[in-house]
């Protein structure tokens, strides 16, 4: 654990933050593009994970108000069966192996958001529900990087703004805890992934704090543009 890795994990954790206090996801999307660089596949998973609920369960409890429970029912047990599978294939998968698919999926998601998530429309019901819950187990168990796909369902079910934030978080809040949970189980929340979590701590409620007062001066739309086409370009060197 050296100095330099130390500031690029907190810069990472700092960023990630940020970008998920703006736009209501990216957390993992942002730091599955750098922790891999620094830490081992399975550890930056774990890791990412725990961060992550840190910042959603706050949000969560802050913003519980507006959330629609019902609505996310479905998808979260949906998440709870089929991430369960993918953390415990995961535990025991190379490490080289999960960083190709890491990569591939990297840049499957930036083409999706940059070119045509704009144009998919989903109708909210238990079926497609179902369908993100699945899709993000999958994506979240592997690779904690599972909001897209319910990300793109409640931006369909969800009244406005305040009811999808809330709606979101509270998501990720139940099934961020579900996943550490399992992954401890498993036998991936190590000390060396708590170490970093403690570590992490700080740069990830800052950036919850500068988020969250950003949001009423950034555009979303452009950051999340930013994001995506940063995706790419880190799924394709980690390919090379």
């Amino acid at each position: 654990m050296t100095l330099s890795t130390i500031l690029i994990f907190l810069a990472a954790t700092f960023t990630g933050s940020t970008i998920q206090a703006v736009s209501g996801f990216g957390f993992g999307i942002f730091v599955m593009t750098i922790f891999p660089h620094i830490l081992p596949s399975a550890t930056c998973a774990a890791l990412s994970t725990m961060l992550s609920v840190t910042s959603s369960v706050y949000l969560a409890i802050k913003l519980r108000k507006n959330c629609n429970y019902r609505r996310i029912a479905l998808p979260v047990l949906a998440y709870f069966v089929v991430s369960f599978v993918a953390i415990s294939l995961s535990a025991v998968s190379p490490d080289a192996i999960l960083k190709k698919c890491l990569a591939a999926a990297l840049i499957a998601l930036s083409i999706y958001f940059l070119f045509f998530s704009a144009k998919i429309r989903i109708k909210p019901s238990p079926a497609a529900g179902l369908i993100a819950g699945s899709l993000g187990g999958i994506l979240g168990g592997f690779f904690a990087t599972g909001g897209p796909p319910i990300v793109v369902y409640l931006l369909n079910a969800s009244e406005d703004n305040e009811h999808y934030l809330a709606d979101i978080q509270t998501y990720f809040a139940i099934t961020g805890v579900y996943s550490t949970i399992v992954r401890a189980t498993k036998g991936l929340i190590t000390m060396q992934v708590i170490g970093w979590w403690g570590i992490g701590m700080a740069a990830m409620l800052l950036g919850v704090v500068v988020g969250r007062a950003l949001f009423r001066r950034m555009n979303p739309a452009m950051l999340k543009k930013v994001v995506y086409c940063y995706m790419a370009v880190s799924g394709i060197i980690m390919l090379l």
